[in-house]
């Protein structure tokens, strides 16, 4: 009789142990599906990455042009052009900033401020070019490497917080882990 109360012991704990293992694998599914982010959330993320790494593309050409102007130019047409450009820079940071504050985009708003700093820069780089001509092409090409750094720095914490962002977003394993207990 006490044979047979263990082997009825040993077959529920078996079946239990299936039954758990079972639990378990589901869970490690259900986690593992929940780790995946779908191809049209990834291409959101992408997109954001690839619009701040076209921006610095543009920033580091119109820098480089900067570069190229100050090389080709006459000082008095180059420091003209620096102005122009700069009120330009200006007027786009203006405009972006209104955009701004008519839709609530922060994103929008980013993109202004980064382009004040352009304007700035270009506004300074006619005091640069004036006190410092003979390292004024490594000053602007040092400045457009800090340019190329900050974005870069930027696409990859963006990348890494809307991942993030996502994968908490979907994580519901709290729950499932309760429901199964």
């Amino acid at each position: 009789m006490k044979q047979n109360k263990n082997m009825d012991d040993k077959k529920i704990s078996k079946r239990e142990q299936r039954k758990k293992q079972e639990n378990i694998e589901k869970i490690a599914e259900v986690i593992e599906n929940k780790n995946k982010i779908s191809k049209n959330e990834s291409e959101k993320i992408n997109n954001k990455v690839f619009e701040n790494i076209l921006f610095a593309i543009f920033i580091m050409l119109y820098l480089y042009f900067v570069i190229l102007g100050s090389i080709n130019i006459n000082v008095d047409a180059f420091i003209i052009d620096l102005k122009v450009f700069s009120i330009i820079l200006l007027l786009i940071s203006v405009i972006l900033f209104e955009m701004c504050f008519k839709k609530s985009n922060i994103n929008i708003c980013i993109h202004g401020i980064e382009i004040l700093i352009l304007a700035i820069t270009s506004l300074v780089a006619i005091y640069l070019y004036s006190l410092y001509i003979a390292n004024f092409k490594l000053i602007i090409a040092l400045i457009s490497f800090a340019f190329g750094l900050y974005f870069l720095f930027k696409s990859i914490i963006i990348y890494v917080c809307l991942r993030k962002k996502h994968l908490e977003k979907e994580n519901d394993i709290k729950d499932i882990v309760k429901r199964e207990k």
